[in-house]
């Protein structure tokens, strides 16, 4: 409902990076998306873009962003999502020093920790339920083939 200048689709991809200043990854880890940012899209992007991933970090090549932020020094990259994050316990690394350039904003998979944010996707699923146990059309219906 709100005033777009521009609304595409992945086949969308190289002119969105062409011509976009940042580019923000909020999309979910599929078949389709997995290494969806690899050598190629980094090349179409400005040679002074900035990167952020809020989305999961597989969706982007690892050893191909860490090789164009270091030969790009003017390219920033915002991550937030990580290839290897820790579980139950395990210590967090990475598989390349991307903490060791001066153009990476490194975080701990918190971006979307922000004030009642478990209450208000609750009450949004519980809103969704409704409908399919009525029988009805419920949003997000996700195909379990599409991801991995």
């Amino acid at each position: 409902s709100e005033p777009a200048d521009f609304l595409g689709t992945l086949k969308d991809l190289e002119k969105v990076l062409r011509a976009s200043d940042v580019v923000v990854l909020s999309l979910p880890l599929t078949k389709e998306t997995r290494g969806l940012i690899g050598k190629e899209q980094l090349e179409w992007m400005k040679p002074d873009s900035i990167l952020v991933n809020v989305a999961r970090g597989q969706i982007i090549d690892e050893e191909a962003l860490y090789n164009h932020l270091k030969s790009h020094p003017d390219f920033y990259a915002g991550i937030d999502t990580w290839w290897e994050e820790p579980r139950g316990g395990q210590n967090f690394h990475t598989n390349y020093p991307f903490f060791d350039l001066p153009n990476v904003l490194g975080s701990p998979h918190n971006s979307s920790i922000i004030p009642d944010i478990i209450v208000s996707a609750t009450r949004d699923a519980a809103k969704n339920i409704r409908p399919l146990l009525s029988g009805e059309q419920a949003n997000g219906i996700l195909r379990r083939e599409d991801y991995i």
